[in-house]
């Protein structure tokens, strides 16, 4: 393995670790791809040891799981270049992203016996995960992939006859539900058969000084509890791109409107990929109401027929629509001729920051309210800042997670009434101040008082420092 591989002291230990699934919460840049790579290898080596049951076949099986096809290309030419040559059977199969383990010409311990094959996949699509037995599975930036598609990849791990190893890495996900936490979260608490394992970008000793102080630079381009999760493997509820989700999960949906209120909605249309989503809010009170999600290729026909009838059932006062692309203008002629007040956005680098900067705000300032509807709450914990290959930053949702709830709730939300917002000084010399003894006495107003004004400054402080931790001042 020293001709090949050279491990520093913290990728050794966790070789060193004898459990079947090892999930591990590392900073970027920490070294964790190539630490992957040969916990697979190492495996693919030590079942030599053993006799594969009759008719498995491959005798060895290893898959290699990225969120997306872009990153499932950037694994499979990592595979190319670092899998040793002595160890492959032949050419890698583009077509297919395989390799074949088990070269004639080298022996390993008892000799290499078996051939091994090493797939690598996309979970962008969970249906595509066929269910088959696998002695080993590295997920990969497992922060980014779904839950529906751990679902699929799980039953892979549980087969017999196979060595049903794991290797689960990437940064702490932005929510404690996502299943990479959970499973982390098992692995802590030594279950048997599990390892945890959290390190920083900055204890992987090979990183040069220049490469920390790339690290460091992206503090200025990163609120710090993102930085911190993308480079010290910090876990936080607040490490995504929204915060102070949880105090905004306030009431139920309504049966139905509620006389005198007034409605607006936002409607984020589905490509082929995506569902459509409609999300009615009550303007006044900047709080959703009602919620209507279509299941990913579902009829157009039926799509405009429901949302007409729901628009108008509700009496709906404004429909925001994203009407960019391709489709947009005709979706929004469609509905303008069914006499629904439509009001098209038109996406632009420039208007999707200044629409998530708006919904970022009022989750911050608690100036808008939802019930908890489970698909609205997780992608709105989901979305989160992405570095781009050019390195600057994006806020989006990550590779297999879709983001209808929040633009539609986003634009529902540009057709409420203004924020209000209270100022803590008018707030609170608008209440009423008992004064001391010693201020009747000596009959000091009591706007002017010293109770009265330290109450006032512990309010103003106690706002500034809530807009300061959430980034706003």
């Amino acid at each position: 393995m020293e001709d090949f591989y050279q491990p520093h002291s913290g990728q050794a230990y966790i070789h060193s670790v004898d459990a079947n699934i090892k999930v591990l919460h590392m900073g970027r840049r920490y070294g964790k791809s190539r630490l992957a790579l040969w916990e697979l290898i190492m495996t693919y080596i030590k079942a030599q040891e053993f006799e594969p049951l009759r008719d498995t076949i491959p005798a060895f099986h290893a898959w290699v799981v990225a969120p997306s096809q872009p990153q499932a290309t950037q694994a499979w030419n990592e595979m190319k270049a670092l899998v040793p040559t002595p160890l492959r059977r032949g050419p890698p199969r583009e077509d297919d992203r395989q390799i074949i383990l088990g070269h004639p010409d080298i022996t390993v311990g008892k000799g290499l016996r078996m051939d091994g094959l090493i797939e690598v996949k996309s979970a962008h699509l969970p249906e595509s995960l066929q269910t088959v037995g696998l002695d080993f599975m590295w997920v990969t930036e497992a922060q980014d992939i779904s839950d529906a598609a751990f679902e699929k990849l799980l039953p892979t791990l549980r087969s017999p006859g196979r060595m049903s190893k794991a290797v689960f890495e990437g940064i702490p996900p932005t929510y404690n539900d996502h299943w990479f936490q959970r499973v982390f979260n098992v692995a802590e608490r030594e279950q048997d058969g599990y390892f945890s394992y959290k390190a920083t970008s900055f204890e992987n000793p090979f990183l040069t000084t220049e490469d920390k102080a790339v690290i460091e630079m992206d503090k200025e381009l990163l609120p710090e509890r993102v930085w911190r999760r993308m480079y010290l493997a910090e876990f936080s509820d607040e490490s995504g791109y929204f915060t102070n989700v949880q105090a905004c999960i306030a009431g139920d949906l309504l049966p139905s409107p509620m006389p005198g209120a007034s409605y607006v909605a936002g409607l984020d249309l589905g490509r082929k990929m995506d569902p459509s989503v409609l999300t009615i809010l009550d303007a006044q009170q900047r709080k959703v109401v009602q919620h209507l999600a279509f299941d990913t290729g579902a009829s157009w026909v039926i799509q405009r027929e429901s949302i007409v009838k729901w628009a108008k059932d509700w009496n709906i006062e404004r429909l925001v629509i994203d009407a960019t692309g391709m489709g947009g203008d005709i979706f929004t002629s469609e509905f303008m001729e069914a006499g629904l007040p439509v009001e098209p956005y038109i996406f632009t680098s420039a208007s999707r920051e200044a629409l998530l900067q708006e919904l970022l705000v009022s989750l911050e300032r608690e100036t808008l309210h939802f019930p908890p509807i489970p698909s609205m709450l997780r992608q709105i914990r989901a979305f989160q800042f992405r570095k781009l290959p050019s390195g600057t930053f994006r806020a989006e949702a990550p590779a297999g997670e879709n983001d209808d709830e929040v633009f539609a709730l986003a634009l529902g939300l540009t057709a409420c009434a203004p924020a209000i917002t209270v100022d803590p000084v008018k707030s609170f010399r608008s209440s009423r101040y008992v004064p001391t003894q010693a201020e009747a006495n000596n009959n000091e107003p009591p706007g002017g008082s010293f109770g009265k004004r330290v109450l006032i400054d512990r309010a103003r402080r106690r706002q500034e420092e809530r807009w300061e931790k959430a980034g706003i001042v």
